[in-house]
């Protein structure tokens, strides 16, 4: 048991032994590579991120705020983004995509508001390219040529059923009118005063909701305009550095220790003998 415990004190004692050997590599090395990570941190181009929010009626026509997110970056609106806006001249308009695609995210919060966020090399062209994508989603709001077909009879519908409603809705008024203590009804059809009033309600609510689907979303939903950002989101030079730096404390440090095991080992003949055969195999010539 104490011969145990003496080897691990000689043990802990050779590893500090070790590092007190190579401490100027050990700091040394770190923190010059961190200097470099850091300048290089400062050679890389900077991104900036321009960030705006949006909120979607909730009326049945619009798209809800999954789809939206979802149709942001598809090519429906990815390609007249980047048509308009002379993006990645030179690629093919797969690539540009999928180049455009990694700079914009869309994210749908638990209060329902859409975020859109968009990245560039500069702030103005992250700016450009957040507007330019909410500009080209809005045109996907505008029904095709048979959803605007089919809305377009609805309307007309709605609006002759709101006449008659409206007409039903003033006889029974006056009806009321005549007889306060007994209820408003139509005859002998029954049809009471509150009935055709909420009748009167749905048709006018298809009345002023379906023009509005036939124009599509306007600007209007959007809450927060694409922001002009001031300071880069990338690159963090200060955590490259500091993780670079700590990266090459460890590689030098394992690198340390294997070469003094590697020295230690060779004290032993039968393993000096494996390690020779070692770097005979790998080409070194042994030393003299």
């Amino acid at each position: 048991m104490e011969l145990n415990q003496e080897e691990n004190e000689i043990s802990l004692l050779d590893l500090l032994i070790t590092m007190a050997e190579n401490l100027k590599l050990l700091i040394l090395g770190p923190v010059l590579v961190g200097l470099l990570a850091l300048a290089i941190g400062y050679s890389l181009p900077q991104r900036f991120t321009s960030q705006a929010i949006l909120a979607l009626p909730t009326t049945t026509p619009t798209p809800t705020p999954m789809q939206a997110a979802a149709m942001m970056v598809s090519p429906l609106v990815l390609d007249p983004v980047i048509q308009t806006l002379s993006l990645f001249p030179g690629i093919t308009v797969e690539s540009a995509r999928v180049q455009l695609a990694s700079q914009i995210k869309t994210t749908v919060g638990k209060d329902g508001l859409l975020r859109l966020d968009a990245t560039a090399n500069t702030p103005l062209a992250a700016q450009k390219i957040a507007n330019a994508v909410i500009d080209n989603w809005l045109k996907t709001t505008v029904p095709g040529e048979k959803d605007r077909a089919d809305l377009e009879k609805r309307l007309g519908y709605a609006k002759t059923s709101l006449e008659t409603v409206r007409r039903l809705f003033d006889r029974l008024t006056a009806e009321g009118s005549s007889a306060i203590n007994s209820p408003a009804t139509l005859g002998g059809a029954n049809i009471s005063l509150v009935a055709v009033g909420e009748l009167q309600a749905r048709y006018q609510s298809d009345v002023l909701t379906i023009p509005r689907a036939l124009q599509g979303l306007s600007r209007d939903v959007v809450v927060q305009s694409p922001t002009l950002p001031v300071e880069p989101v990338a690159p963090k030079k200060s955590l490259i550095a500091v993780l670079a730096a700590l990266g090459a404390g460890f590689a030098l440090l394992l690198w340390v220790f294997m070469r003094q095991a590697w020295k230690n080992t060779a004290l032993d003949p039968e393993t000096a003998e494996k390690q020779a055969k070692l770097r005979a195999a790998m080409g070194f010539k042994q030393r003299v």
